[in-house]
């Protein structure tokens, strides 16, 4: 049931509508004023919730209505809600959806209403727009919508909604073009994350993955319309011209892209094909796989190995190394400096050092450390400096490397939080706690880092002192193609098993650890019993170990 209060150019007498709080007659008076050309006589009504539709309303975005229920519980409703009859006893709304929604949720059974008569759906279409407008309430999502219906469902021309105030005709079909756009680069220009600019440079991608990832890379580069419009046109330009890359070859052997032999002699590999080089070279610190080879021999293979990777590198290749200083334990020796030989090394091939990178190994709280709380005997000014961080050197090879597809730059940059991360000059990174088949294992985080910021997909990647395979496997689940060599053919089952090649270790690889373990524990026994018949302490035993020059790593060096 409905309570009308005939109106033409004026409203006059006193209305107090109870059902939903006290509405003022000024008001009412100031609502009902609200004229809009060719528009007929209003009436103002106590209309049923029920009765009421949303029919060809611009305005989807119902945001904030808790905030208006509260406003409407508190302070009542201060504009009618504005209508037109629709069909008898229906109406449907021209201006006041959100009210009408904050109505529905508290409950209201009706609502007073300004009803136009002499309205049809065309009109009505319109001055929702207008009115909304007004305030500017409607994203760029909303207006598109409403001008495809506009256009569409009532039949105006491109001229025709110029003439009524929809700006240019080329601007309405600007903005009715973004409606091309996928859902999720939508919703972004919806949200006001992207302009209607922006929209149409993503429009002349020509696929819907392509517009979704350069959305992406838009928002996390912060970039202008006018800025976006322009690598879109590059992208585009060098897509047409590029030709395809050639595949990369990777060297057939018994595990795909590793070979068990020494590095020195990387002939598989033809010159100026790697991409980017991640490893880390030997420490010469006594470690299984350095055993009985003196520093001068341990230089020596290193030079030659990095004469091949200097030879496999392409011009602008880079090369990530994690080569630590060499400590001792010993106070009378000094520490040997190493990056600067590899510098020096590496100089000779025009390949120089560009950056550094500190890998933090976040191993444990100082504050639990017994060797450092327990230090009573410990003369002043001789304290322990704990060593728990290791240098990454980042070289480039002279020359300008050939850049990739757009495609491809776009899918391997990094993401803007990744950047903030990886740019940081220091790493902190958990070591391993396990050896996991091999004395030295790289966390898979330092190389994929060093992979996602210094490749592209599709590169390839070498670690001529592949270890563990941790640098193999990494680079592959990263979309890189991969190839490594390792000389210890006692870490092939440990390889296999990290890249996914076996379905476990073997009766007889058991076999073999568990007989190497009792050999080890009989050695240290004897050389246990030995020393203590000299009067050794369980202090000079353990310095037995260390090489003779007195080096041992501080923290072991990962060495993938």
């Amino acid at each position: 049931m409905e309570k009308k209060h005939n109106m033409k150019t004026e409203v006059s007498g006193t209305l107090d509508f109870n059902s939903n709080g006290s509405k003022t007659e000024e008001r009412i008076m100031e609502a009902s004023r609200v004229k809009m050309e060719g528009m007929g006589p209003i009436q103002v009504s106590e209309v049923d919730i029920e009765s009421l539709v949303i029919k060809y309303h611009p305005r989807i975005n119902v945001d904030g209505i808790d905030e208006l229920k509260r406003s409407i519980e508190k302070c009542g409703l201060q504009e009618p809600i504005a209508v037109y009859e629709l069909d008898k006893g229906k109406y449907a709304v021209i201006d006041g959806c959100r009210r009408l929604e904050a109505a529905k949720r508290l409950g209201w059974k009706s609502v007073p209403c300004i009803v136009h008569e002499n309205v049809d759906q065309r009109q009505a279409a319109h001055l929702s727009y207008v009115r909304n407008m007004e305030r500017k309430n409607l994203n760029p999502v909303e207006i598109a919508n409403h001008l495809v219906v506009m256009k569409e469902k009532f039949g105006y021309s491109l001229k025709e909604l110029e003439i009524k105030g929809y700006g240019s005709k080329a601007s309405i079909s600007q903005k009715m073009k973004i409606l091309n756009l996928p859902g999720s680069v939508l919703d972004k220009v919806r949200e006001g994350k992207l302009t209607i600019a922006h929209g149409l440079h993503l429009l002349e991608l020509p696929t819907s993955e392509e517009q979704e990832r350069w959305a992406k890379r838009i928002l996390e580069e912060d970039l202008s319309a006018k800025k976006a419009g322009k690598l879109i046109k590059r992208y585009i330009s060098k897509g047409k011209q590029h030709k395809e890359a050639q595949e990369v070859e990777i060297p057939e052997g018994e595990i795909p892209g590793v070979f068990m032999k020494d590095s020195r002699d990387m002939s598989e590999l033809k010159d100026e094909s790697v991409h980017l080089i991640v490893s880390s070279p030997p420490f010469n610190i006594g470690m299984e796989f350095e055993e009985g080879i003196s520093f001068e021999k341990h230089i020596e293979e290193v030079k030659a190995v990095l004469k091949e990777c200097a030879r496999v590198l392409v011009p602008g290749g880079i090369m990530a190394l994690d080569v630590a200083d060499i400590h001792t334990k010993h106070s009378s020796k000094e520490i040997t400096l190493m990056g600067h030989r590899y510098q020096e090394w590496l100089r000779e091939h025009g390949i120089y050092l560009k950056n550094i990178i500190i890998w933090y190994k976040n191993v444990m709280p100082l504050s639990k450390r017994k060797d450092l709380l327990n230090m009573a005997e410990v003369r002043h000014t001789h304290y322990k400096i704990v060593l728990n961080f290791e240098p990454i050197y980042i070289f480039r090879k002279q020359g300008r490397r050939e850049v990739p597809s757009e495609e491809k730059i776009l899918a391997s940059r990094l993401s803007k939080k990744e950047i903030l991360e990886l740019c940081d000059g220091v790493w902190k990174i958990q070591p391993l706690k396990t050896k996991q088949g091999h004395p030295c294992v790289h966390p898979e985080e330092l190389p994929r880092r060093l992979i996602k910021m210094f490749s592209y997909e599709g590169d390839l990647i070498l670690d001529p002192w592949a270890g563990s395979g941790t640098t193999i496997k990494v680079a592959n689940e990263l979309n890189r193609h991969a190839v490594g060599y390792e000389r210890e053919l006692k870490y092939k089952p440990v390889i296999m098993e990290k890249l996914g090649l076996t379905d476990g270790e073997s009766d007889t690889e058991v076999v073999r650890t568990m007989i190497e373990s009792v050999q080890e524990i009989r050695s240290e026994v004897q050389v246990l019993e030995g020393a203590t018949e000299a009067g050794e302490t369980e202090g000079d035993i353990c310095m037995a170990k260390i090489p003779e020059d007195g080096a041992t790593p501080v923290e072991m060096s990962l060495n993938q």
